[in-house]
């Protein structure tokens, strides 16, 4: 793995936000020998009422971290920065003051921290972004984009996100592509276009048979009636509760447990006495819970803003062995195209009924659960981030080439 080197990310999420890729590329990276600035998201629309508790913790972190040179140390080579700057796409002025007083601040910090030649590694397309890069990039660094998301469906502001987006796609010396649908999309653009699928921590998530899936289950899952219809990661507004709610009161035998922050409004889950849920835990806690499930499932709307969603904790099901239900996204269907170990179903709710049926015939399948471990192997994030490093120092080789 490239090692080194000084990574800068702008990210689209806080560092103590649900464990994503972003953490744990910064963690692998650091682990390797290189040194990591990770910026906290910069926003991708202007924030609103509901977005206060957000707000409030952004200027917490800002003021505890003014003593430290405006960064607080998370791990070994591992700087994380919360800086303030006026949103992206709003009127010229507000563009004005981060170009001349915010973004330049996050260069200062960069240089005290002794920073030279940074890889800049991007989650965000925005305005605010393409002007950090600007400011930050070097002739002998270089600038990646990292497009896990379609930003569209996620401002209000579409045609500014579009016109930001292809100015970091044009400053882009490579580009990442979560899915092939975005990295279709960025090729129109950027010739340096290269497929990155999340990958897994097999260390978070060992396998596990039959016998370790009988014992010490978490204090919320003992004496559950079984069989157990488990989920993890957020509650969102990407996930159907509607038919996790029509399922539950279909078939009132089998328990769902929901394990994950709340981001939506649950009432309509509330006083279902089979529906379970158990809130925020750790990423290297989730295992615990996945291990005890006798189904998992990714019960997504399919919609337009799901369209590029890839779901990282299908990886993560499928390391630990378990049988995975999931409605036919896009994205999705793709990979059940090429591996074929998943078995999916529309947001009908006798169709996820049926789903669920078929894939409970293979919960106690030691076969089939060794053949989804293997699947997982092969996405082991060290390995994906080797293949991520020899793309990284072959860019930097062109570019020493042409300097």
């Amino acid at each position: 793995m490239i090692t080194g080197r000084d990574f800068i990310f702008i990210s689209s999420i806080e560092w103590g936000f649900l464990w994503q890729s972003h953490q744990e590329i910064a963690s692998r990276l650091a682990a390797a020998g290189n040194r990591v600035l990770y910026i906290e998201n910069l926003g991708v629309r202007t924030p609103s009422f509901g977005d206060a508790g957000r707000i409030a913790d952004r200027l917490k972190n800002w003021a505890s971290a003014r003593r430290s040179r405006g960064v607080r140390q998370v791990a070994p080579n591992i700087h994380v920065c919360s800086p303030l700057v006026c949103p992206p796409f709003g009127p010229g002025w507000r563009r004005t003051i981060n170009r001349r007083i915010f973004l330049p601040g996050l260069k200062r910090t960069a240089r005290s921290l002794g920073f030279r030649d940074p890889i800049i590694w991007t989650y965000l397309p925005t305005d605010v972004s393409a002007d950090l890069i600007r400011l930050l990039s070097s002739p002998k660094g270089l600038v990646i984009y990292h497009c896990v998301a379609d930003f569209t469906q996620l401002t209000p502001q579409v045609e500014l996100l579009r016109q930001s987006e292809s100015d970091v796609l044009a400053l882009s010396d490579l580009v990442l592509a979560s899915c092939s649908q975005l990295e279709k999309k960025a090729a129109l653009i950027n010739k340096h276009v290269y497929l990155a699928a999340h990958g897994v921590s097999l260390d978070a998530f060992p396998y596990a048979d039959r016998l370790e899936r009988k014992c010490d289950p978490p204090v919320e899952l003992k004496n559950l009636p079984q069989p157990i219809i488990g989920y993890v990661g957020g509650v969102h507004r990407h996930v159907d509760l509607d038919l996790i709610r029509q399922v539950a009161v279909q078939r009132p035998d089998w328990t769902w447990v929901l394990a994950g922050s709340v981001q939506v409004s649950i009432d309509e889950l509330q006083n279902i006495k089979n529906i379970k849920i158990v809130g925020a835990k750790a990423h290297n806690e989730l295992v615990k819970y996945i291990r005890h499930f006798d189904v998992c499932t990714v019960p997504y709307k399919n919609t337009e803003s799901t369209a590029t969603v890839v779901p990282s904790k299908i990886n993560e099901y499928l390391a630990v062995g378990r049988p995975v239900v999931a409605t036919d996204l896009p994205t999705i269907r793709e990979f059940n195209k090429e591996h074929g170990l998943l078995t999916l179903a529309s947001n009908d709710t006798r169709d996820f009924i049926a789903a669920i049926e078929t894939a409970l015939l293979s919960s106690d399948d030691d076969s089939l659960a060794r053949r989804r471990r293997e699947l997982a192997e092969s996405a082991d994030w060290g390995l994906r981030l080797d293949r991520i490093s020899e793309i990284i120092e072959g860019r930097l080789a062109d570019r020493k080439r042409t300097l």
